[in-house]
């Protein structure tokens, strides 16, 4: 027994006519269903009966998407952190950029991008610029006292005719004999 199309005009026997409309309504309910389920959307159907008796059926919740529509407030909430989310993610762009652009414009390499012999080389000439400074800062409060000046003059007066000595030892041409050969 197939079905048979029906001619879609008002029923005239009531009590036919409630339980074609309670079928009906089961069906209509179940494809709110299957829509919501399908296109993850909110649905709120409301069916008064010949009774005068209100069905209604929503996903969530009837009543919640009833009070959505008459308070849009809501939704526009949800768009306004929407918008601030896009904003933040368009200044987090931005940054990037300008952080690769001065990357660039200073020729220096992020860390990340270093290798271990870079890394290595960097920390020599820290040592070395750190050397330096020391050196410098002697320098500078052997000068700055008036009253220490005669000691510190004597101490780097030795310091550099050892340091004179040692340069022309390094550089003067002399034969080396071993020990064991004038023995």
């Amino acid at each position: 027994m197939g079905r048979r199309k029906i001619e879609i005009k008002r029923i005239e026997d009531s009590t036919e006519r409630k339980a074609t409309f309670l079928r009906r309504q089961n069906d209509i309910f179940k494809k709110a269903d299957a829509l919501v389920k399908l296109c993850n959307v909110e649905v709120a159907v409301l069916v008064i009966s010949p009774t005068n008796l209100p069905y209604t059926y929503g996903n969530p919740c009837f009543n919640d998407v009833v009070e959505r529509i008459q308070n849009p407030s809501a939704s526009s909430k949800l768009d306004s952190l929407m918008k601030e989310l896009e904003q933040i993610k368009e200044l987090q762009e931005e940054l990037r950029k300008r952080q690769q652009r001065n990357r660039e414009e200073s020729n220096m390499k992020g860390i990340v991008d270093l290798k271990l012999e870079d890394l290595v080389a960097f920390k020599g000439k820290l040592d070395a610029y750190l050397a330096d400074l020391k050196r410098k800062h002697v320098e500078m409060e052997d000068w700055s006292s008036p009253s220490m000046l005669s000691k510190n003059t004597k101490k780097r007066k030795t310091r550099t005719e050892s340091s004179s000595e040692q340069t022309r030892e390094m550089y003067e041409l002399r034969p080396r004999i071993p020990r064991n050969y004038l023995e």
